[in-house]
């Protein structure tokens, strides 16, 4: 194995914000402030699932575009009396109220009409009451106290708004605070969203079933009423209450994975774990050229197999497939691979071109041993383009998740289902000891991201903050490879064309590529916990 301390290896990229080491417990988030939220509540004696739940409802204030209210969240969680973790699947649900002659013809991305009932409420409720030792109003107050207040826009969210601007300003409410006489907020203004602090007051004073049987969801009807929307009362009523699973297990070089089961994507990055542990360590050094082009294959073979061998446990009852995850199957993968690459001289180095490039999953631990990973999402950037008027946030589009051609796919549009979903937040554990939590956001691209720092970890013996700043690649099950353009060599770029990818050329540290969020946990007295936030967004790390 890799040695896991902190070294100087460090790129000189790393902020000092999004790396951070701590005695007592660790935060990392796509976000400053929702990092000193979760902070701030491990102080005040809450445990990791306490800060969890307090962070990510701040994320739905500091980073809108990505998550809150309207969407859904899922998590990964270890207690520290237990024995192994607990996939929590909170799927939102498609409203029960579309009957067969009112389906979509096709899939719904804009508009109102492309929201599923969110279930980010509900989830981050049940994990509080379930796991949690604070209160809903409690965990709320860093949330409120952003929306009331404000904070500052970054580059990356004044970049976005000016590339959705057209379908944002068609929202009375988002036209009014994102944007200042049609212009998008520019970074360093502040950001105030009263309605959505009013929300939050709401939810702490009345809890979190407000959401879907109070004030909150009279509000939502009547969007949904004035605006044309899907779901109804019965919708509400019946809260989308996430379902506990096993998680899905994995070995790696002796170490034990544990990440999210179907309908996440653990099964993709499992089977890609599978194929590059058939090959020496030293054959996956990602300054050689012969390395990408193996991640590449290996990203695409499983992505394929995913979309080919789809599950949705909640449909009907059905096996959990195996294959993707069999260890003899990644092998005769690997023979294919090792068809290709072998006209490649291993020795070909590709070092990285020095470049300066700009910089929602989150990771918390405790010092008590609970340990949490949350991804949420709203689906695309700002989800359906549309705000809840009088409550402030964005509701999701998962309506564009679904399969509407196929009536014998897992994931076909019927009424109460749950969509389909890429999440996959991972725990790596080394000698029977939690070692690594990790997880990101970027739909198809987590498996991916993820892979790539657990092998820079764990067979380059990269530090953690060198492993999630390293060049990423992404190759999907088309023959598209995503690469940072300026961080990959010419020799690499034309090897990957001869072995028949389609190049996208994707900027230095690019927003699209993943934002991994990782806590490496301490084995012995000597070791602190270390956070890494990816600089590819706008995270940080802090412990206490």
């Amino acid at each position: 194995m890799g040695v896991l301390t902190m070294g100087s290896g460090t790129k000189t990229r790393q902020k000092k914000k999004t790396l951070a080491m701590s005695d007592k417990g660790m935060v990392s988030t796509a976000s400053t402030i929702a990092t000193e939220a979760g902070v701030e509540i491990l102080q005040r004696g809450g445990n990791a699932i306490d800060a969890a739940v307090a962070a990510a409802f701040c994320l739905g204030v500091t980073e809108p575009q990505a998550s809150g209210l309207g969407g859904q969240s899922m998590a990964l969680l270890k207690m520290a009396n237990a024995e192994t973790s607990v996939a929590v699947d909170g799927s939102s649900r498609s409203p029960f109220s579309i009957n067969p002659s009112n389906i979509p013809s096709k899939r719904l991305k804009l508009g109102i009409k492309a929201t599923t009932v969110p279930s980010t409420p509900a989830t981050l409720g049940y994990l509080l009451e379930t796991y949690g030792r604070l209160t809903i109003e409690e965990v709320l107050q860093p949330a409120i106290r952003a929306a009331r207040e404000g904070y500052l826009i970054t580059a990356l969210q004044h970049r976005l708004l000016m590339k959705e601007r057209e379908h944002l300003l068609r929202d009375r409410l988002a036209s009014s605070i994102f944007f200042s006489n049609g212009n998008a907020l520019r970074a360093g203004e502040r950001l105030v969203q009263k309605s959505l602090a009013s929300t939050l007051e709401q939810m702490a004073s009345s809890g979190w079933r407000d959401f879907y049987h109070g004030q909150i969801a009279e509000k939502i009807l009547t969007d949904m009423q004035e605006q044309g929307g899907y779901f109804t009362e019965i919708d509400l009523q019946q809260i989308p209450i996430p379902i506990e699973r096993p998680v899905l297990e994995g070995t790696y070089r002796g170490l034990k994975i544990e990440t999210f089961p179907p309908p996440g994507a653990g099964r993709a990055l499992v089977q890609i774990l599978n194929i590059l542990e058939t090959f020496e360590p030293e054959e996956l050094d990602l300054n050689k050229t012969q390395a990408i082009l193996i991640l590449a294959l290996a990203f695409r073979a499983a992505l394929r197999d995913r979309e080919r061998m789809p599950i949705d446990p909640a449909r009907y009852l059905q096996s959990t497939n195996q294959l993707m995850v069999d260890k003899g199957y990644a092998a005769e993968i690997t023979d294919r691979i090792k068809a290709i690459v072998v006209r490649i001289p291993k020795d070909e180095l590709c070092a990285p071109p020095k470049t300066s490039g700009e910089t929602t999953h989150l990771s918390v631990a405790d010092a008590e041993g609970n340990m949490i990973g949350i991804t949420q999402s709203i689906e695309l950037v700002f989800g359906s383009k549309t705000m809840a008027q009088e409550l402030g946030f964005f509701y999701n589009n998962y309506m564009s998740a679904y399969n509407y051609e196929d009536m014998t796919h897992p994931h076909y549009f019927l009424p109460g289902t749950a969509p389909w979903s890429s999440v996959a937040p991972t725990l790596v554990y080394e000698n029977n000891k939690p070692r690594l939590l990790l997880g990101s956001p970027g739909s198809e691209r987590i498996a991916t991201s993820l892979v790539q720092v657990i092998s820079r970890v764990f067979d380059a013996g990269e530090d953690l903050a060198t492993a999630i700043a390293a060049p990423r690649l992404h190759s999907s099950s088309s023959q598209k490879v995503q690469i940072e353009k300026e961080r990959f060599c010419s020799e690499t770029i034309e090897h990957l064309e001869k072995a028949g990818f389609h190049i996208v050329k994707r900027g230095a540290y690019s927003f699209y590529l993943g934002c991994v969020q990782a806590i490496l946990l301490p084995h012995k007295p000597e070791q602190k916990f270390v956070g890494v936030a990816d600089i590819r967004r706008d995270g940080s790390a802090k412990g206490m």
